[in-house]
């Protein structure tokens, strides 16, 4: 399976996953949302449980990483 991997990049990315961008500038991104099966509250649950933030425009980013974590970055 390793070798497989390193000879072809789609079965790879397939297997591993990769970091999906799910909010933009305060704006939820409801196809990505759907790909990653999240809704509105678990995105804001997770930036209220990590930033303290309390409404979507206070986000410039959030970020499903590969391990399934959602990472925020805060607007500023």
């Amino acid at each position: 399976l390793s070798l497989a991997k390193l000879n072809s990049r789609p079965l790879a990315r397939f297997l591993d996953g990769h970091a999906t961008l799910v909010v933009e500038n305060g704006r939820f991104l409801h196809h990505r949302m759907r790909r990653a099966r999240l809704t509105e509250d678990d995105i804001l649950e997770s930036a209220r449980d990590s930033q303290g933030i309390e409404n979507i425009e206070q986000v410039k980013f959030a970020i499903v990483e590969r391990n399934g974590k959602i990472s925020i970055i805060p607007a500023e």
